[in-house]
């Protein structure tokens, strides 16, 4: 597909200043070759006066908001690209008060539910995996509890984290919230993230003892064996650090567990795209995502069940 977006916010205010932009914009991204009917295919049509288009073979009518993550709003379509905009042009993430601020809408629940529902846009389901040499650990986000502590603690999210190592440089990442931090949760996310074949370094712990017999090379670092604890996987924490300070900037370090995921998967579009040459190209990849996202009720915002409620 052409690459087609404003290079900055200056051109995209000029560009997308009213209604039809935006709809011509939306047309060319669902149909980057022409039109074609959901139902039969044909590629020839007419328009409505209600902005429809009309399959010229069946009939079928659709929108070029339908299925989308534009579907059923009744809000203009230049607040919804204001809030795209603003979502992926910024280097840090938003809250739904700062977006509700921002766009001057009349409900939080209102704000909240989009910022929702841009950040299920922000995962492309075939996304290559990592590869080359890779750091890999877990991270714990939770409340102060009694009980166990790290690994064994029970009230807090567990999350693994793998990035990419380029020498000193970092490369791509991933991160996904995971039940436990076992060999059955380990492994498989990193059959999921990381190509077979790939070297994969972490720390001792048990749960990554199945990584060789799936494919990788598996190379372990002991902090009980180097006087320098920081040399020890200093990218993966690097990462965790970042994310941790996100959450407290952001959302003042709180947040509801249910959600997580999405946060993450926020985090890991900003990273992995963080060199890009021009900031309206992330605005470009999360409209690609817009248009192809079926609608997500409330409901299917949660992707984990909730536990604790702050961040350590």
């Amino acid at each position: 597909m052409k690459e087609d977006f404003p290079k900055n916010e200056i051109e995209y205010d000029r560009r997308f200043c009213n209604e039809q932009a935006c709809m011509e914009y939306l047309f060319q991204l669902r149909w980057p070759e022409g039109f074609a009917c959901s139902k039969c295919s044909h590629t020839g049509y007419w328009k409505s006066a209600r902005g429809l288009y009309i399959c010229s073979h069946c009939e079928h009518q659709q929108s070029v908001t339908a299925g989308t993550i534009f579907h059923g709003s009744k809000k203009p379509l230049t607040i919804w690209f204001k809030a795209l905009w603003w979502f992926s042009t910024r280097k840090s993430s938003v809250s739904a008060t700062t977006l509700q601020d921002m766009l001057g809408l009349g409900s939080y629940q209102t704000a909240w539910s989009w910022l929702q529902k841009i950040r299920t846009c922000t995962i492309f389901p075939q996304r290559e995996k990592l590869s080359g040499s890779i750091e890999a650990d877990e991270c714990y986000f939770g409340g102060e509890s009694s009980g166990k502590r790290g690994r064994g603690a029970d009230k807090k999210f567990k999350v693994a984290v793998a990035v990419e190592r380029k020498g000193r440089q970092l490369g791509r990442l991933r991160m996904q919230v995971i039940n436990n931090c076992s060999a059955e949760e380990l492994t498989p996310f990193a059959t999921t993230n990381i190509a077979v074949g790939s070297s994969v370094t972490t720390d001792g712990w048990k749960g990554y003892s199945g990584l060789e017999e799936a494919g990788y090379i598996h190379n372990k670092m002991l902090q009980t064996k180097t006087d320098d604890k920081a040399s020890v996987l200093p990218g993966v924490h690097l990462i965790i650090s970042l994310v941790k300070r996100v959450i407290l900037g952001t959302f003042q370090g709180r947040f509801d567990g249910k959600y997580l995921q999405r946060i993450l998967d926020e985090y890991v579009f900003r990273f992995n795209r963080r060199n890009t040459n021009s900031v309206g190209k992330r605005f470009w990849r999360i409209m690609q995502r817009a248009v192809t996202s079926q609608p997500v009720a409330n409901k299917g915002f949660i992707l984990q069940p909730t536990t604790a409620s702050a961040l350590t």
